[in-house]
């Protein structure tokens, strides 16, 4: 095949300018093939990775195998559909990894010394862009994740919200029942409530003595609430009196069988132990009331008369007042769960706070024992990590107790009797109220003490990870029979932070896994872009330059007759030197040479001299920053000049860089029109990326008609 003068300059140019259009590497690959076919009219083309096509034109389904032993051998003779066998020229690529490039094509010349140093030059091109095409579908994934993990990180804070929502909405609710009973509602703590709740009822149905009775289980009721007139002084059973209901005719009636029931003077002699109560106080009748909270018997509101019968209307209004004492009973126990659940809310907060910050781990293990040791009836809260070695390391110790130190200490889990070994050998939450007989690093620091330990799982994707524990304030060792222990309701909150944990940890390692690659994608397309700008450079561009002084000199040597020849060549090497300055530019936007040979100062003055905008630029840094800044650096300005130029009508940028107080700063204004926004999916998103996964941030600041400016920090040492 005969070709023109400039003929394979050309072809690469297009070639080069047609593959790099394309948004992914599936796609690279197809448009590469077609356009080697086009450029060297070439019948098969294929891209062949061991035994699969990547991509191929003019090939038959059934000669994957043919076009992989060819591709194997660097050579043969390969099946032209239509025409026959064929000699195939075989060149490797570099990317995908042991790939060749196989171009056959029918006919009796073989490829020309400049078809295949086209070819190979395309090859090269092809691998190139293949690979800058990975790294950037590489990057597009982990975009994508990221998204994918803040939706549903968005979903997770949604749940929360409307979890608030409903509590404020109960909470409204309770208000308004607040209002019906004010002096009821408005008690403070829950025993004050019940002892006015009584008060209110004996008053409003005349009575010469109430009693609120508790149901303590099947058949046991005790006095949480008592009032008597101030003339009937000790009508009222004690506090905390206990009473066996079995066989009682006033109270056992409305505990069997939940409705309200009276007695008269006839009758209260032989009703029960609390009807006796109620004759040896002087009173003569009595009435009882279910008090059901949320659909259970909670407990009894009895009401005692002076008089032989209750009044007509006792039973009906004594129901209304057990309901006023049921709303009262549910609205403390409501307030009580909701500051519990903001208490858990404010813990949440504050250690999402810390994973938010990017807090070291020890701090964010620290945060959440000192969120332990803040529940009421716990005075040291502990983190701890299961080791391979059965062995439990302590993270995070802290409270109100001062303990030998124990951060950093293993604790051997050989045995089974500390809570630490439960949870491990179980999964489970574990308690122990008694340490007295328990050897544990714990009582050994501390032998003359008797405490109270909870310990909660930490699970991280079904896996047991480690554990949180909560003590009791250690005491001198009382009495035997004395009780030591925490609260029902506080284990459970232990246990709520043992989730909380697992989901710091579990956000904490993501964000360090996303960072972390992040970081080596925008590294390793910083290094291919670096090699590309070389291979270009020191490949094509010399190619180029090369062909142009050959066609100088052709163009001094042609004779003067005819005069078109001259004209034609002085053409064709305009056009070439053309491509080249174009090629160039293209190079030069690949990745900043000029960075890497004189550092951020000197390529940010080649920046704004080329800048089509005036420019002012003010550097306050030393002799060269760490390569992770400068390479953003550079980009941010590069792509803040340019969007001055094509978009922001700027008539001056300012450029201020400062490296004081461990902290680089980057600061890039223009007085255009703003109104820059970056979920329009422009080079700023880049920027983000880029000064985030090198540790930095960066604001932009974009209201329309009060032009841009672009702010980023990055720290110059690393933690």
């Amino acid at each position: 095949m005969s070709v023109p003068s400039g003929w394979s300059a050309q072809k690469l140019a297009e070639f080069l300018a047609e593959v790099s259009s394309y948004a992914t590497e599936a796609e690279t690959a197809d448009g590469a093939v077609e356009r080697v076919a086009e450029s060297l009219d070439a019948d098969v083309v294929a891209i062949v990775a061991g035994d699969a096509v990547v991509a191929a034109v003019g090939c038959s389904e059934g000669m994957a195998g043919e076009l992989a032993a060819v591709a194997a051998a660097r050579g043969g003779d390969v099946t032209v559909p239509g025409h026959g066998r064929y000699p195939a020229t075989v060149v490797p690529l570099e990317h995908p990894r042991g790939a060749s490039l196989v171009v056959a094509r029918a006919g009796p010349d073989p490829l020309s010394a400049d078809e295949l140093s086209l070819l190979h030059a395309m090859a090269r091109v092809t691998s190139m862009t293949l690979r800058m095409r990975r790294f950037i579908d590489d990057e597009r994934a982990l975009r994508e994740e990221s998204q994918r993990q803040s939706a549903e990180n968005a979903q997770l804070l949604a749940s929360l919200t409307a979890h608030q929502v409903l509590l404020e909405r109960l909470a409204k609710e309770q208000a308004a029942l607040r209002r019906v009973a004010t002096l009821v509602a408005s008690q403070p703590a829950p025993a004050q409530v019940l002892a006015h709740v009584t008060e209110e009822v004996g008053r409003l149905l005349r009575a010469g003595s109430t009693q609120m009775l508790r149901c303590d289980g099947p058949g046991t009721v005790t006095v949480a609430a008592g009032w008597a007139e101030a003339d009937a002084s000790g009508r009222e059973i004690a506090l905390g009196t206990r009473f066996e209901v079995d066989g009682d005719a006033l109270v056992g009636v409305v505990v069997r069988e939940r409705r309200a029931t009276r007695m008269g003077n006839a009758s209260l002699a032989d009703g029960g132990p609390i009807a006796a109560h109620v004759g040896r106080s002087g009173l003569r009748s009595a009435t009882a009331s279910p008090i059901e909270v949320e659909g259970r018997l909670w407990g009894v509101m009895v009401a005692a008369w002076s008089s032989h019968e209750p009044p007509a209307d006792a039973e009906s209004r004594i129901v209304e007042f057990a309901r006023l004492a049921a709303t009262a009973i549910s609205n403390a126990h409501a307030r009580a769960e909701v500051e519990r659940l903001a208490d858990t809310q404010a813990a949440l907060r504050r250690v999402a706070t810390l994973v938010a910050q990017g807090e070291r781990p020890e701090i964010i293990f620290t945060r959440v024992a000192e969120e332990i040791a803040r529940i009421p009836d716990v005075d040291i809260g502990v983190v701890l990590r299961y080791e391979p070695d059965d062995a439990a390391t302590v993270l995070a110790a802290t409270g109100r107790i001062e303990l030998p130190a124990l951060v950093g200490t293993k604790w051997p889990l050989a045995t089974d009797d500390n809570v630490v070994t439960a949870v491990y050998r179980t999964g489970r939450p574990a308690r122990i109220d008694d340490y007295r007989a328990v050897s544990a690093p714990l009582t050994n620091a501390a032998p003359d003490t008797v405490f109270s330990t909870v310990a909660a799982p930490v699970v991280l994707r079904d896996r047991l990870w480690g554990a949180v524990s909560a003590m009791t304030r250690m005491r001198p060792a009382p009495a035997a029979d004395a009780e030591s222990g925490m609260s029902a309701e506080s284990e459970a909150r232990i246990r709520e932070l043992a989730d909380l944990v697992a989901i710091a940890i579990s956000n904490a390692d993501a964000r360090a896994q996303l960072t972390a690659s992040r970081a080596r994608v925008v590294a390793a397309s910083d290094e291919a872009r670096r090699r590309l700008e070389r291979n270009l450079h020191d490949g094509v561009q010399q190619g180029l330059v090369s062909l142009a002084l050959a066609l100088r000199e052709a163009e001094s040597l042609a004779p003067a007759d005819p005069p078109e020849l001259r004209t034609t060549i002085g053409r064709v090497v305009d056009g070439l030197t053309a491509v080249l300055d174009e090629l160039r530019e293209i190079s030069r936007g690949l990745h900043p040479a000029l960075l890497s040979e004189g550092g951020l100062a000197y390529a940010l003055r080649s920046l704004a001299r080329r800048s089509a905008v005036p420019t002012t630029l003010h550097v306050r840094v030393p002799d060269r920053l760490p390569e992770r800044i400068e390479v953003p650096a550079y980009y941010i300005v590069s792509e803040a000049l340019t969007n001055a130029a094509k978009h922001a009508q700027a008539s001056v940028v300012d450029i201020d860089v400062e490296a004081t107080d461990g902290v680089a700063r980057i600061a890039v204004r223009d007085d255009g029109v703003g109104g820059a926004d970056i979920r329009r999916g422009s080079g700023l998103i880049g920027l983000v990326d880029r000064v985030e996964a090198a540790g930095g941030e960066l604001r932009i600041t974009s209201r329309p008609g009060e032009g841009t400016s672009l702010l980023a920090t990055f720290p110059l040492t690393t933690r």
